[in-house]
């Protein structure tokens, strides 16, 4: 049996470099957690004696219809990649062979080479360039008074606001990780959730929602989802949900706002780098078939 933290030390020195991929935490503390959270048992460790020199951990999730997706950690590699990435996707291989998945989802930072042209062995559906950014919340983006907003937290099902959240949503991010379900389950089990969902009304009207995660751990809160209505665009409205969260937040003690964006969103992407954030990390999306085929056939 693999030892946790000595699996999770071999991750944590491998993601903070060019081998970054996947959405492993983000130190050491982060990563033994979400390993002794269930995220262990979906580990293919690779040894030289007692020396671990490879890894790969699966999180698997439903997406309905009977399937389901694998989000990948890694592979991460020590001194031989051909070797070890061999060894590691063939155990990736295995474990799609073995379930209804759709796709698969590789994460892998844009310098992380050896790894994007393994990758590129296997017909992908899809690749998408991702940018990480983050924002102290001592520094707020510039933005007027948010007093004309009521940021509400949603805490209970029956809430007059969940149906238009989930409308909302559903219409902005089609296919979007976090689902109908999740969100509704988050909802149900607020006072345990490391998630805070939030209605913004103006004149008591809905126009948007925001979704953040906490972790505790590193003192970051995840920007997952703000959506604004159309109609209800272009007025600063984003300018003023992030001073409203770095000010929220920052009480508790929180002193980051993490999120990470779709190339392919260019308006968030301009709206980002218009009001300080710092554009931490290029990441390539890599979607594969869940079949792992390969890219060329003999």
């Amino acid at each position: 049996m693999t030892d946790i933290g000595n699996l999770a030390a071999f991750i944590a020195a491998r993601n903070a470099g060019s081998q970054y991929c996947g959405y492993a935490g983000s130190t050491l503390e982060d990563i033994i957690h979400d390993l002794n959270d269930g995220m262990a048992e979906s580990s293919f460790v690779l040894y030289e004696g007692e020396e671990i020199t490879g890894s790969i951990t699966l999180d698997t999730y439903d997406v309905g219809g009977g399937q389901a997706d694998i989000e990948v950690w890694g592979p991460y590699y020590s001194a031989r990649p051909e070797d070890e990435l061999q060894l590691l996707f063939r155990y990736l291989g295995e474990a799609a062979d073995s379930a209804t998945i759709r796709y698969i989802h590789l994460f892998i930072s844009s310098d992380n080479v050896p790894l994007i042209e393994y990758a590129a062995r296997y017909r992908t559906e899809k690749v998408r360039t991702h940018y990480h950014y983050s924002i102290d919340t001592a520094l707020p983006p510039n933005s007027s008074s948010y007093a004309d907003l009521s940021v509400v937290p949603v805490t209970a099902p029956e809430s007059e606001w969940l149906d238009q959240i989930i409308e909302l949503h559903n219409q902005g991010f089609q296919g979007a990780t976090l689902t109908q379900e999740d969100i509704t389950a988050e909802i149900k089990d607020s006072s345990n959730s490391d998630y805070d969902i939030y209605a913004v009304l103006t004149v008591g009207s809905f126009i948007g929602y925001i979704i953040v995660r906490r972790n505790a751990l590193t003192g970051t809160l995840h920007l997952e989802y703000i959506c604004i209505r159309p109609e209800d665009r272009s007025r600063g409205t984003g300018r003023k949900l992030i001073a409203y969260l770095a000010e929220s937040y920052r009480g508790l003690g929180y002193t980051r706002i993490g999120l990470d964006v779709s190339g392919e969103n260019e308006a968030a992407v301009r709206f980002y780098d218009k009001n300080g954030f710092s554009r931490d990390r290029v990441m390539k999306h890599i979607i594969i078939g869940g079949r792992m085929e390969p890219a060329v056939l003999a």
